[in-house]
């Protein structure tokens, strides 16, 4: 974890699952942000990554799900359409997906080790907290 996060719980989860054993789980928070991410260090060689962001909105008319895709459109940081699913495919994963309910936005991936999800975190991050949005993006929602 970068140094822009501090340890805030460590704990162990039981799944309760037969034949199944507890794996540990931690969560740090953003020192600027507070936002939280929470490590399951679960056995297997799939990593799973998951950036839920509360959307809720006045009105249902579409705006958190236009959101959703202009993420997808590039970051302050990382200018560029389609950069994070070329972060995602190198890194031994699938391209990144997203799901909008009522009250939430949740981004998504899934890649072989940690390795590789520790080099996709912080492209997803910077795409969801910084989204390039331009007026252009919007022709194609």
């Amino acid at each position: 974890m970068s140094d822009n996060f501090v340890r805030e719980h460590q704990t162990h989860y039981e799944s309760g699952g037969a034949g199944t054993s507890p794996f540990p789980v931690h969560v740090y928070k953003h020192k600027d942000a507070e936002f939280r991410v929470v490590v399951c260090q679960v056995p297997g060689p799939l990593c799973h990554l998951a950036v839920c962001v509360p959307t809720l909105c006045a009105d249902h008319k579409g705006k958190p799900h236009t959101l959703e895709h202009m993420v997808f459109c590039g970051s302050e940081k990382y200018p560029y359409l389609g950069y994070i699913d070329a972060v995602a495919s190198h890194n031994l994963g699938q391209p990144m997906n997203a799901s909008t309910y009522p009250d939430m936005t949740i981004y998504k991936f899934a890649g072989l080790g940690q390795e590789g999800a520790a080099n996709v975190l912080p492209v997803v991050l910077d795409h969801v907290m910084h989204p390039l949005i331009q007026d252009n993006h919007f022709a194609t929602e």
